[in-house]
């Protein structure tokens, strides 16, 4: 898995700012419109996009963390209890995380804080979250998933992925949650998707977006490069002649899975860009009456 913090230079506990910094400074020397490295652009190109993210990078920590796919098809995750669901819809009150309840309401409230103790308490549900890269997501997948109950027993579950999930999905597992209150129905078990860009690419939606760099005579003259997809398939792109700089290429039904049974796919989007080289004068007299 590649470590972001090293690929930018920055340690693990970097602020945004820092990071953001770390990414210009290397925008700036391997752009490839500035005639740098185009792999090494793209990879501190992807690392940002990762950790600017407050909830990408978290999910990147924790992949790293545990690790990637492992024997037996667990994967990498973490915990959160839902408090949510328990509290809501109790107004003027707090709950602190000891357990104590602070009731901030007004005088004459004492009968609605005794109410609220008589109420049952119910099983809390356990939210998971399970992240996963684009690459990943293009196929169905089946994984499992190792999570804690708040009693502290270890559970596991496996979760079926279809291809092209989206990013935010929660899949629900009826009764798979907290049982620490005897006699009451379990909570259930939310697992969560993160889904994370990967190998150059980006997704919105159902579209992917990658980048192309080619030099002004290719642009000027016309183009067929061959571009790696995420399926790990060979594809050919036309630049035509003419292309001018950040032109979007659109490669039709290359994109992420929609519906597996009738075909539908999203679009692929190549953003070009052009690099200009540096002339020697008499290079630039040979080209002059072009």
């Amino acid at each position: 898995m590649k470590n972001y913090y090293d690929i930018l230079g920055v340690p693990e506990d970097a602020s945004n700012d820092q990071i953001k910094k770390a990414f210009k400074e290397i925008a700036k020397k391997e752009h490839p419109d500035r005639g740098g490295d185009e792999s090494k652009f793209k990879e501190a190109n992807e690392a940002y996009d990762t950790l600017k993210s407050s909830q990408k990078r978290h999910d990147y920590d924790t992949m790293r963390k545990f690790g990637g796919t492992t024997q037996g098809g667990q994967h990498p995750f973490f915990n959160e209890d839902i408090f949510g669901d328990f509290f809501s819809g109790f107004g003027n009150g707090d709950m602190d995380f000891n357990g104590r309840f602070n009731f901030t309401g007004r005088q004459g409230d004492e009968r609605t804080f005794r109410n609220f103790r008589q109420q049952p308490r119910g099983n809390r549900n356990v939210q998971v979250r399970m992240a996963i890269s684009i690459k990943e997501a293009m196929l169905n997948n089946d994984k499992t998933i190792n999570y804690k109950l708040p009693s502290g027993r270890e559970e596991f579950a496996t979760v079926k992925i279809p291809a092209g999930v989206q990013h935010g999905v929660t899949f629900k597992f009826k009764g798979m949650g907290d049982d620490s209150i005897r006699n009451m129905p379990r909570g259930d078990l939310m697992v969560i998707m993160s889904v994370l860009d990967s190998d150059g690419y980006t997704r919105k939606g159902n579209d992917l977006y990658t980048d192309k760099t080619i030099d002004c005579f290719q642009a000027v003259r016309g183009h067929d490069f061959n571009l790696k997809t995420l399926e790990d398939k060979i594809i050919k792109v036309k630049v035509p002649a003419g292309t001018q700089p950040n032109t979007m290429l659109m490669v039709k039904g290359q994109g992420m899975p929609v519906h597996k049974t009738l075909g539908i796919r999203g679009n692929l989007y190549v953003k070009i860009h052009i690099l200009i080289p540096q002339l020697s004068a008499q290079d630039l007299k040979k080209i002059k009456d072009l």
